[in-house]
């Protein structure tokens, strides 16, 4: 019964954890809301996770603050390019809806879905990469897109972990509100964690 109540106790070990990730939650919506801050949440949050799954976490909130700062320009930066790159994209294949000649508008949409691929793998990797190294935000976004398609199997992967918040409500629509209360309270923590688990294999290939 003693182990029971140890510190070092497994229990005690995940209930930590569970603790830290619900708390990473909270900042990583908190500081999303102004909306430019986006970025900078992002790279913020990834560095956090990237130290959980490693059991590296120390001071959750202190740590994060320090991450949100720091990486700010940069973050907010890429933020701003990528809504940019993202709104293009829309406006393109509105444009391409337009297009009378079925076969050019078949040729066109098919290239914008290959570089809205591209564009949503390099998402997935951009804020991660730029909360382990530093780098200029060109050279940032250009690493995003050669790891993603370099670990594309991963890639995929974490994609869909990414979108789940999508894919679930769309396939259990009836539980849109609890699903929304799940990621509300600790999901996208979670998926920034399962990501994580990804991105510390992945980055250690690139650190010397």
């Amino acid at each position: 019964m003693d182990n029971l109540f140890r510190y070092d106790n497994k229990f005690f070990e995940a209930l930590g954890k569970i603790s830290n990730i619900v708390i990473l939650n909270l900042l990583c919506i908190l500081s999303c809301l102004p909306i430019i801050t986006i970025g900078a949440s992002a790279t913020a949050t990834y560095f956090i996770a990237m130290q959980i799954v490693k059991d590296e976490e120390s001071y959750i909130i202190k740590e994060f603050i320090k991450r949100f700062k720091e990486n700010f320009i940069i973050s907010t930066k890429i933020w701003i390019i990528m809504m940019i790159i993202g709104g293009v994209l829309c406006f393109d294949f509105y444009i391409s809806k337009l297009i009378i000649n079925e076969y050019m508008r078949i040729i066109l949409q098919f290239i914008l879905l290959m570089i809205s691929i591209i564009f949503v793998f390099s998402i997935t990797y951009v804020f991660p990469i730029a909360s382990k190294f530093e780098n200029t935000v060109k050279n940032t976004m250009i690493n995003s897109i050669l790891i993603s398609i370099q670990h594309l199997p991963h890639t995929i992967v974490m994609t869909l972990v990414n979108l789940s918040p999508i894919i679930l409500i769309f396939m259990l629509s009836d539980y849109w509100g609890q699903i929304l209360f799940f990621y509300t309270i600790i999901g996208f923590a979670i998926i920034a964690y399962i990501n994580s688990i990804f991105f510390n294999k992945i980055f250690k290939q690139y650190i010397n």
